[in-house]
């Protein structure tokens, strides 16, 4: 009965992963291997009740580089949301350097986002 009940969770795990839209992708290959993640951060504002993003990285290159982003936010229904974050945005990275990008929902109704990164 045991495994059953851990079957049944483990199941409700993967699945409820699955729906989950929220990433940080790579999109040009000639930097995938010049840039590292390193960490993806969430969280609700306390006191704007706004969901902030925080994503923290490193330029691996001995390069100065120009790197450029745009973040996609998504309501509980899958909608995009339009949003001044769905631009382009410049980052300059030193070489050898970490960097950080932060931002903050249009609004309380964004829940899931996809956070692209290019050069």
């Amino acid at each position: 009965m045991r495994k059953w009940i851990w079957l049944v969770a483990i199941v409700l795990l993967f699945s409820a992963c699955a729906d989950k839209t929220s990433y940080v992708k790579v999109v040009d290959d000639s930097i995938k291997g010049d840039i590292a993640i390193e960490k993806i951060s969430e969280r609700i504002n306390s006191e704007s009740g706004l969901k902030e993003l925080q994503v923290l990285g490193e330029n691996e290159t001995d390069k100065y580089m120009k790197l450029r982003y745009r973040v996609v936010w998504f309501d509980k229904d899958g909608f995009e949301i339009e949003s001044i974050a769905s631009n382009w945005v410049e980052l300059p990275v030193y070489k050898n350097a970490n960097f950080t990008i932060h931002i903050v929902a249009p609004n309380k109704n964004a829940v899931d986002y996809r956070l692209f990164i290019n050069k």
